[in-house]
């Protein structure tokens, strides 16, 4: 049996394979060390303050009780984390769930100048919470509470 014809066609498709090959390996080793750097740093950053809704100060929650936020700060930058609570879909064939957050984050920014950027513009405020609040942040501001 004379396969000497593979010999012409196998050497392109070898190529191929190995380049693809190749490929392969560069992006996930890429992807790998890009999260893991993103793990290391997020792995160090200790909070120094974290406020979030006091219910000791006897007011109403602004963002309803599905809704809340949360403000960090740590390694000197400040992150408001907008969380909505799971929600149940579905007409009881499959159960499911929906729940979103969003994440702000003021990088070299410590938390009472992030606090005082989120009251002067309500831009930040709005894409933080996804929808135009015609009080901005200064409710939600007025129930927070923080500690170290």
């Amino acid at each position: 049996m004379n396969l000497s014809c593979l010999g012409e066609i196998w050497r392109p498709v070898r190529f191929l394979v190995i380049l693809e090959l190749y490929r392969f390996c560069i992006v996930g080793l890429t992807s790998m060390a890009l999260t893991s750097l993103a793990l290391s740093t997020v792995a160090k950053a200790e909070p120094t303050q974290t406020c979030q809704f006091d219910p000791e100060l006897g007011l109403p929650k602004p963002l309803g009780m599905r809704s809340s936020l949360t403000i960090t700060e740590g390694d000197g930058s400040t992150t408001f984390l907008f969380e909505q609570f799971p929600t149940n879909l579905g007409n009881g064939q499959v159960q499911a769930a929906i729940a979103s957050n969003r994440i702000l984050t003021f990088y070299e920014t410590g938390l009472d100048n992030a606090r005082q950027l989120m009251l002067q513009n309500p831009s930040y405020y709005s894409e933080l919470v996804g929808y135009s609040d015609p009080e901005g942040f200064g409710p939600v501001n007025a129930v927070l509470s923080c500690s170290p």
